[in-house]
């Protein structure tokens, strides 16, 4: 029983909109959670994030009810652009419970993170960061929430000319909406970090179209 609560915790804790909103929604202050969730999103992140910059150009993160956690971050090193990509061992939220569902952080030390990171051309560079942008400007509070059940969570980080983190949200978007397509293009780009052989001039037409559709 205890197992099956905490469970539902962690999947309860985002109230998301079913209807196909077409922007993000600002991410919940994770400073305001408390508990397991404050202990989990403390811990995660700074994991997660490993490698990144703390004022981020472009982040996207993906986390899964279940499966493991994974992010990318476009970075500029030494006069050239990157995508870094990490990905964690296992889910990390499930990893802190034993099989009765009591809580044990010693388990978490198992967790671990692989990092790749491939250089990508300045078009692709400037044209993320383009989105990224636009996505900041256009976020805003749903008109009504409603509960999701398991999904993924998306979040996409920014930083304004001012220094001011942006971070939108958006649950399991349906696939032909334009949040869903910049899921998959997101998702296109983190396979890149890992060194997938995906044409980075086509995934710079997809962004360029999506940011038409997005500002129509």
């Amino acid at each position: 029983m205890k197992q099956i609560t905490l469970i539902l915790t962690f999947i309860l804790t985002t109230f998301l909109c079913f209807g196909q909103n077409e922007h993000l929604e600002p991410a919940k202050d994770f400073n305001q959670y408390k508990g397991v969730l404050k202990e989990y999103y403390d811990n995660v992140f700074p994991l997660l994030y490993s490698g990144f910059s703390e004022k981020p150009y472009a982040r996207y993160t993906s986390m899964p009810s279940f499966s493991a956690e994974y992010s990318f971050s476009v970075e500029k090193i030494e006069e050239k652009n990157y995508i870094i990509s990490n990905e964690l061992s296992e889910n990390f939220w499930y990893a802190g419970y034993d099989k009765k569902g009591n809580m044990d952080n010693k388990r978490r030390n198992r967790v671990k993170i692989s990092t790749i990171k491939t250089e990508i051309n300045n078009d692709l560079y400037l044209k993320i960061g383009e989105l990224f942008e636009l996505l900041a400007n256009q976020t805003k509070v749903y008109e009504k929430d409603r509960f999701g059940f398991d999904g993924v969570t998306y979040y996409f980080t920014t930083t304004e000319e001012n220094g001011e983190i942006k971070i939108g949200e958006t649950w399991s978007p349906n696939e032909k909406s334009l949040l869903g397509r910049l899921v998959k293009i997101c998702n296109n780009l983190y396979l890149v970090g890992v060194g997938n052989n995906i044409d980075q001039m086509k995934i710079l037409k997809e962004i360029t179209v999506l940011i038409n559709d997005l500002t129509k």
